[in-house]
């Protein structure tokens, strides 16, 4: 091999300045880049439109051949994407948008998470479409499901969804998964009022943990058999009543709230507001606990009133009664009647 000192001067000069040499190389790569890029949606916001976004590749007949197992026989390219039912294009860097689902209107099952797709342009062409896998993509918008009347099980977490809407035609929709959602402005989830009532009748399972929520108001028409809200900023668990009471709710998951941090008694609150509850976060409801729980709050219930009671007999005749001083908690001692009054202690007893 030729050392580089060893090359003359005259022949160093002919040969090309190597910053000159990278200078050149980098504008032509930036030409090239400018050639391939992927417009930007006009529906991003800017923060979204100017950060770096890698390239995804166009969902083609390529792609979707070699996506799937079933044998194709004799029939011809277009028959045979006429009889694709299950579609499985996860994890194949494919975006910005789904447009290339119009070569296989009859899938029903389509699992595209692990992507990189930005809009869900294309989605309407499945209009026999039951069960939507869409997690780990860059979804900004939920545009695009209005058609889909026949949805059952949509699957979109981990995007950068700002509003959960467009499912005012998902009247079978019973699984609703959007954990995790990474907007470009960092806010609580919201969801759009006539959304929730149109899937209000038939959801049965939503899973919005990790959205920032504080209020639950927009979620209360729902009649839920399991809920995530784990990881949110709900601060009391008063907050809930509203959304877990009822005979439906079976499983539910509210770790790592505020309010599970400050009040570690907030199971009991669960137990008493859901009369059917049998999990927990991730721990089952034994008949001891529920028994026990309800008997507890009995007797609370029981203290209050002749409490209630005896105070209002105080202000009626003017004459002060001993009602005795509330326990404190661990202390051992009990609450006593008035002198030549009973309580009725034996029916405290657990």
């Amino acid at each position: 091999p030729i050392k580089i000192a060893q090359i003359s001067s005259e022949t160093r000069e002919g040969m090309p300045n190597f910053a000159d040499f990278v200078e050149e190389l980098g504008s032509e790569e930036e030409e090239s880049d400018k050639a391939n890029r992927v417009p930007v949606s006009s529906t991003c916001t800017p923060s979204v439109a100017s950060a770096p976004r890698a390239r995804g590749q166009p969902l083609t007949q390529e792609v979707i051949t070699f996506s799937t197992n079933a044998n194709r026989g004799n029939l011809s390219q277009e028959a045979f994407n006429q009889k694709l039912t299950h579609l499985q294009i996860q994890n194949k860097r494919i975006g910005p948008d789904l447009e290339g689902l119009r070569l296989v209107p009859a899938v029903y099952v389509l699992y595209a998470y692990d992507n990189l797709i930005v809009s869900l342009s294309g989605i309407q062409n499945l209009r026999r479409l039951q069960q939507l896998y869409l997690q780990n993509n860059r979804i900004t918008s939920m545009a695009g499901l209005e058609g889909l009347s026949l949805l059952q099980k949509l699957h979109l977490g981990h995007n950068r969804l700002a509003r959960i809407d467009s499912l005012e035609s998902c009247t079978q929709l019973e699984e609703l998964m959007v954990p995790h959602q990474q907007p470009p402005v960092e806010a609580p989830l919201q969801f759009c009022p006539t959304s929730i009532a149109a899937i209000s009748s038939t959801l049965n399972v939503l899973n919005t943990a990790g959205n920032r929520l504080e209020d639950l108001q927009e979620l209360t028409p729902l009649r839920l058999s399991t809920l995530d809200l784990s990881e949110n900023k709900i601060r009391q668990v008063g907050e809930l009543k509203e959304v877990i009471s009822g005979d439906v709710l079976r499983r539910v998951t509210l770790q790592g709230n505020p309010f599970a941090f400050h009040d570690r008694r907030y199971r009991s609150a669960v137990v008493l507001c859901s009369t059917a509850i049998e999990e927990i976060d991730g721990r089952e409801v034994l008949p001891q606990e529920r028994d026990f729980v309800r008997r507890l709050d009995e007797q609370k219930r029981k203290l209050n009133a002749q409490r209630k009671k005896h105070l209002n007999r105080a202000a009626t005749d003017g004459r002060p009664r001993n009602l005795g001083a509330m326990p404190e908690k661990g202390s051992g001692r009990q609450l006593k009647p008035a002198e030549g009054e009973s309580w009725g202690l034996q029916d405290w007893k657990f």
